[in-house]
C-alpha cells in the first residue's frame, strides 16, 4: 500500500513541478515575444487552467502524504507536504497583483503597467518553480532514504 501511495505522491508531485517548469522556461518566454494583446489572450486561458490544476494537485499531494504519513509513521511526508503550501501565501502576496491585473476584463496592453507585469511575471513564477522543485527532490529522497 504504502509503494503505491509513495509512487502515486512522487507522480503527482512530479507533474505540478513539471508544469511549474514548462510555465517558466516556455510559456513566459512565448508571452515576452508575441504582441502584448495576444500574449493577454493567451495568459487568461493558461492561468486558468493551471491555476485549477495546480490546486488540485497540490491537495492530492497533501492527501496522498498524509496516508503516508499514517501507515509509515514517518511524519516527514506531510511536513514536506505542508512546506508545498507556502507557495499560497507567496502567490498571494506577490502574484496576485500581477495575475489580476492581467486578468482584467479592462486591461490594456498597450499601458506601460501591462508592459511591466509581462515582463516582471516570469521571475514572480520562477520563485514557485523553484520551490515546487525543491518539494519534489525532498519528495524524492524521502522515497529513496526513509
Amino acid at each position: 500500500m504504502t509503494d503505491i501511495l509513495n509512487f502515486a505522491l512522487v507522480l503527482v508531485m512530479g507533474t505540478q513541478f513539471g508544469i511549474a517548469l514548462a510555465s517558466s522556461i516556455i510559456v513566459h518566454p512565448i508571452l515576452a515575444k508575441i504582441s502584448r494583446t495576444a500574449a493577454i489572450e493567451v495568459f487568461k486561458p493558461f492561468f486558468h487552467k493551471t491555476h485549477n490544476s495546480m490546486i488540485t494537485m497540490s491537495i492530492i499531494v497533501t492527501v496522498l502524504a498524509l496516508g503516508l504519513s499514517c501507515f509509515t509513521s514517518n511524519w516527514w511526508w506531510i511536513g514536506v507536504a505542508l512546506l508545498m503550501h507556502l507557495n499560497g501565501p507567496y502567490t498571494l502576496k506577490f502574484m496576485m497583483p500581477t495575475n489580476n491585473r492581467l486578468m482584467a476584463d479592462d486591461v490594456d496592453p498597450d499601458s506601460q503597467q501591462t508592459i511591466s507585469d509581462l515582463k516582471n511575471w516570469g521571475g514572480l513564477h520562477a520563485v514557485r518553480t523553484v520551490w515546487n522543485g525543491g518539494i519534489f527532490m525532498a519528495f524524492l529522497v524521502l522515497t529513496f532514504y526513509s
